[in-house]
């Protein structure tokens, strides 16, 4: 016999699915974080560097003034030393007609004349095809014209800025890199510490007995609390069926065994026989033997059923008037006694939620008692909408069930009285189908000296 295919496939690891998910949150922010650290630097040296070179272009524009019809200029070395080492700095001096009064001659940036009134002007240019950043200042003078400013203009190339930014966004990398790695390591640590109740579980499980099927007795974080529960849940139902199963094989062993014994003992009774009255005899209680075996095998199969659909089959809707009706039909056809047979039911459906096979053995149980030890003249049954439920009442004229004997024959294998054999498992399959229908099974004398049966269940609303 080959074992069975295994239906749960091993994915990848939940420990690794989450690292790298970690690891891939901690690598988009930790970019994100250093393109940031990286912008604010930029602005941080650029602002910095500009500052100074604003400040430097204020000095020599203080020392700027207008002196017998010329703009004159006294560049204090303080304002180009303000500057620093590594960068090459330029300045020129315009007085109001665009003339070079002092500076470098060859570094002629555009001039905006109408802006020069709104203060230090910062701007990028180029110098010898270098790049340059430029602080225009313009300082008026008493002068007419268009343009009465004497224009300064210092420049500075950007190697010193582009140096400091890159030295901040070095060591904010270093700092970023070692932080993520340290926050990996830590959530790694976390983590593997987070799922380690899940390897107790699995331990645990492991270690059982295939006959242990006690609860598991662990204790778990709150957000593993549902998978035990479920686990001991699905352990006690796996422990109800297998008592279900042990139950029903020893109740099956136990009543057999007498009947085949006896079955057996009139097969080697009938062997033995020389005449053919005593054949005959022996015939006729081997073909009883033989239809009570049948019977019994019947309601013990029966009943094994019952059990089993109550926790494995899901419930459906089932319009219960139009089940009677069927199996009233179905076990009225076989009828050849004389009956009053009625049944009385609503127009609109009875509708219950549970098993039709179940229900549909509970109904011929019912009625096929009444039929066999109870009615007499009539047969009536009927079905009643009350507070919530759907009754069925079956009736008859017959003795009844004795007041003192309806608790002990809902149990299987109950003594039968009258001297009646059997295994007196048609009302406890009742019973069983009853209690997992979430219904009640009573029994009740009428008023003219009938008896009935009544099946209550729980009555399905629409919404």
């Amino acid at each position: 016999m080959q074992p069975r295919a295994q239906h749960v496939v091993a994915g990848r690891s939940l420990y690794v699915r989450l690292v790298t998910r970690m690891g891939a949150v901690l690598a988009i922010s930790a970019a994100a974080l250093l393109i940031a650290i990286w912008i604010s630097t930029q602005l941080a040296a650029n602002q910095a560097y500009d500052r100074i070179l604003s400040g430097s272009a204020l000095q020599i524009a203080e020392n700027t003034w207008y002196e017998n019809g010329a703009v004159n200029v006294d560049v204090p070395l303080a304002a180009l030393s303000m500057l620093g080492t590594g960068d090459h700095s330029i300045y020129v001096v315009f007085d109001p007609q665009g003339r070079v009064i002092a500076g470098d001659g060859d570094f002629r940036p555009d001039i905006p004349w109408n802006e020069l009134e709104h203060g230090p002007l910062l701007r990028d240019g180029e110098y010898l095809g270098t790049p340059v950043r430029m602080a225009i200042i313009g300082r008026r003078m008493p002068v007419a014209g268009p343009h009465p400013w004497a224009v300064i203009v210092l420049a500075q190339t950007t190697n010193a800025r582009m140096s400091f930014a890159q030295s901040l966004g070095s060591k904010a990398l270093l700092v970023i890199i070692a932080m993520s790695v340290l926050t990996l390591v830590a959530a790694m640590f976390t983590l593997y510490q987070a799922l380690a109740p899940l390897k107790r579980i699995e331990a645990a499980i492991r270690e059982r007995d295939l006959n242990d099927l006690s609860p598991l007795n662990l204790t778990v974080p709150a957000e593993t609390h549902a998978l035990v529960s479920a686990i001991n849940a699905f352990m006690q139902r796996l422990a109800v069926h297998r008592a279900t199963m042990r139950r029903v094989i020893g109740d099956a062993a136990h009543q057999l065994r007498t009947p085949v014994t006896a079955l057996v003992a009139q097969m080697e009774l009938l062997s033995a026989q020389s005449d053919e009255a005593g054949r005959q005899r022996h015939l006729q209680r081997l073909s009883e033997r033989t239809r009570h075996l049948g019977a019994l095998v019947n309601q013990l199969i029966n009943h094994a059923m019952v059990q089993h659909r109550s926790d494995s089959v899901a419930p459906e809707r089932i319009d219960l008037a139009l089940l009677v009706r069927q199996e009233m039909a179905d076990m009225l056809s076989h009828q050849e006694r004389d009956l009053d047979v009625a049944l009385d039911a609503p127009d609109a459906p009875c509708a219950i939620m549970g098993d039709a096979i179940s229900l549909r053995e509970a109904v011929k149980n019912v009625l096929g008692n009444a039929l066999q030890y109870g009615a007499r003249s009539f047969l009536h049954v009927r079905l009643e909408h009350a507070g919530g439920q759907v009754s069925l009442y079956v009736i008859d004229d017959g003795p009844g069930i004795p007041a003192a004997d309806r608790e002990r024959i809902r149990k299987p294998f109950s003594p039968r009285s009258g001297g009646r054999v059997g295994a007196s498992l048609g009302l406890s399959i009742v019973e069983e189908v009853m209690r997992a229908h979430g219904g009640a099974l009573r029994f009740d004398d009428g008023g003219d000296g009938s008896f009935m049966v009544v099946l209550s269940f729980p009555e399905l609303r629409d919404s």
